[in-house]
């Protein structure tokens, strides 16, 4: 071979250079060689990807381990060939495809006894020789960054750990093992940072070049993977994917999927193409998270859905006070790599000044994975905490006001009590930072449930859907709105819309049947029940829905089959004992509402569920009686009277007008 072309030259590969590697490497993962074996293919992406990217403290044994196995981050990588079985597979595939394509432009060389790749260019005199440039420079081993003691003072030979030696008689590209002397030790020592620093340079110069923008206008950030291995940590997982879609719902204007959709995709084995056409997006977003102690090594990588292309990928190394704020970083990275517009606002750090306390933080997404999993007591409970570490932590607040309004509207506690700590809570909130967007909508419920205040709330959605055009939990709690106010159709112009934007989501399609059924459409409500069963997402608890929907049917067997799996709460009561009313069993009615006083008594709550048992008996003036009773306390259930079916029979009643005037439902 005539001609020597070194891989890594002083100001780094080209990004001419680095675009024929990755269209090489497309090649590779497509032959039979590798198309056998994903976690070869994934193996080989992996590496070449964090050479690509000027990552090579990721490229030690036990880096890898962690990020594509699973591995602790302080696991024994001697007992534990995982890492090392894996890549003498992937050189023997490199190998085979080469021998079945002698003349390539590029080929990639995982060397013996070392995980970072080396590239070799065939250059233009040698074209139609047969022939490839001769040895490429290697690269100094990584450094183990989670280990900041272990970090050596001079640049390492890679001979030293295995690498097999240049052939004799031919020039050794290598980088010099460090002299002697002081000084010459440093001088290679910087010489190292720079050149990795320059191909870090031209690498994010390239990323952002014209010639890499794809065809990409809507992304789904997929469940960050858990590698901590501890199941206890999957909530730290899921709290992050849900900060980042959030983040870069705000720093982007590509469609996102939500998260709602995306985390039924969580340890999925459907293949990345799959998952997007089921999406409906152009690109995925996927990573992982391994915590160890105070440090958190998270690992995110952009793919090109239609192909499987790998665009981008980078890792971080965060302490725990810091680790929410990589997300904004990651958001903005990855909106330029795909040539997108940004919005100038970009909050990455949740309060303003100094991250909250890491403890705090921590039980902060203890409680938001525990609210995705809609338990709201206890997720309750770790916001409360989360609040008592870090006094200014609008975040924690805004979900605790939420958790309080939806106890309060569910009858798990007074409601006066609920709604009052969750408009304080949401005001805290929004004092706190008034661009929280979920603080607003808090204040917006809140205006609703103690108030009866519809202007204010008006004005409360609009500006948290100013701020968070993509949130689908906001979007709900407006449609809910739209709902009781009357606002039918554009209720359900607007859950349309918001199921396009997030087809999975079962709490959506849920809140869709009860606006159907508060519209009485029940043989449509029952269609969508149907429909929404064939999919493949977590399915809402249907069975109060159904309890209603058969009960206006008059099919009250079947209602009472339902209502019997609906619990023995007073708002399930409550509509049992309407339908017992409705079918003629006035002493199982009864029975009911000696229940619901007791409930009255006891919890503060069931007002209103013994009006709607009266109203099914036909008796008017006890009706409006406890009406008037659940006004006091500013039952939540007042704010249906416009749409709920069961109080039909009160309408034509002067007094009805007079309490719609008061609860503010008049127009």
């Amino acid at each position: 071979m005539e001609s020597i072309s070194e891989t890594w030259k002083s100001d780094g590969l080209s990004s001419e250079e680095i675009l024929q590697v990755q269209r090489h490497l497309e090649t590779v993962i497509a032959s039979p060689s590798f198309a056998s074996s994903k976690r070869a293919t994934d193996f080989l992406q992996l590496v070449v990807g964090h050479a690509l990217n000027g990552d090579f403290d990721a490229l030690r044994e036990r880096m890898i381990g962690s990020e594509m196995f699973g591995r602790p981050i302080d696991y024994d990588t001697g007992s534990d060939s995982v890492v090392r079985v894996k890549a003498t597979e992937v050189r023997r595939k490199l190998s085979q495809f080469y021998a079945e394509n002698e003349y390539t432009s590029v080929r990639v060389e995982l060397p013996s006894g070392s995980y970072v790749p080396r590239f070799w260019f065939q250059l233009p005199e040698a074209i139609g020789s047969g022939g490839l440039s001769d040895e490429p420079v290697r690269h100094p081993e990584p450094v183990d960054v989670l280990s900041p003691s272990s970090a050596p003072a001079t640049v390492i030979d890679l001979t030293e750990n295995g690498a097999t030696p240049p052939k004799a008689g031919k020039p050794a590209r290598l980088w010099p093992h460090p002299a002697k002397t002081w000084y010459r030790t440093i001088a290679f020592a910087i010489t190292a940072l720079v050149l990795i620093v320059l191909v870090v340079i031209g690498f994010r110069h390239w990323l952002i070049a014209p010639h890499t923008a794809v065809p990409i206008h809507s992304l789904a950030v997929l469940p960050l993977e858990n590698h901590s291995g501890v199941p206890a940590q999957e909530y730290f997982a899921d709290g992050l994917t849900a900060e980042l879609i959030k983040d870069f719902g705000q720093v982007s204007s590509l469609r996102l999927a939500p998260l709602s959709s995306v985390m039924s995709y969580r340890s999925s084995t459907k293949s990345p193409q799959e998952i997007a056409n089921e999406l409906s997006v152009d690109g995925l977003v996927q990573g992982s998270v391994l915590r160890e102690g105070n440090l958190v090594l998270i690992n995110v990588r952009l793919t090109e859905a239609r192909t499987g292309r790998l665009l981008w990928m980078h890792s971080y190394v965060r302490e725990l006070t810091t680790a929410l704020a990589w997300q904004g970083e990651v958001a903005q990275t990855i909106a330029k790599t795909i040539d997108q517009s940004i919005r100038s606002r970009s909050r990455a750090v949740p309060v303003p000044g100094a991250p909250p306390d890491p403890v705090a933080e921590d039980l902060y997404l203890h409680g938001k994975y525990l609210l995705e999993a809609e338990d709201c007591v206890n997720a309750a409970d770790f916001f409360r905490a989360a609040i008592n570490v870090s006094f200014n932590y609008p975040q924690a607040q805004a979900s605790l006001a939420f958790c309080d309004g939806h106890l309060g509207e569910t009858d798990r506690i007074d409601s006066i009590d609920a709604f009052s700590m969750q408009k304080m809570e949401a005001q805290r909130a929004v004092d706190l930072d008034e661009a929280l967007a979920d603080g607003h909508a808090e204040l917006a419920n809140a205006a609703i449930n103690l108030n009866w205040d519809w202007a204010t709330a008006a004005t409360e959605f609009r500006r948290a859907l100013e701020l968070s055009p993509k949130s689908a939990s906001i979007h709900e709690e407006y449609e809910r709105y739209l709902a009781r106010t009357g606002r039918i159709r554009e209720t359900l112009t607007e859950i349309q819309r918001n199921e396009d934007m997030d087809p999975f989501s079962s709490r959506l399609y849920h809140l869709e049947g009860l606006i159907l059924y508060d519209c009485r459409q029940y043989d449509a409500a029952l269609l969508l029940i149907q429909k929404v069963r064939t999919l493949d997402i977590p399915q809402p608890n249907w069975h109060f829905l159904l309890g209603e929907i058969y009960t206006e049917k008059k099919d009250y067997a079947t209602a009472q089959a339902e209502f019997s799996r609906a619990g023995v709460r007073p708002q399930a009561n409550g509509h049992l004992g309407n339908m017992y009313a409705r079918q003629g069993r006035v002493q199982d009615a009864m029975d009911l509402i000696s229940h619901l006083e007791e409930s009255v008594r006891t919890e503060g709550v069931g007002r209103y569920e013994i009006a709607l048992v009266y109203a099914g008996l036909g008796k008017k003036d006890e009706a409006f009686e406890w009406l008037e009773e659940a006004y006091k306390v500013r039952d939540e259930g007042l704010t249906y009277l416009k749409i709920d079916p069961c109080l039909d029979p009160l309408r034509s009643d002067p007094r009805f007008d007079d309490l719609l005037s008061r609860v503010g439902l008049a127009q």
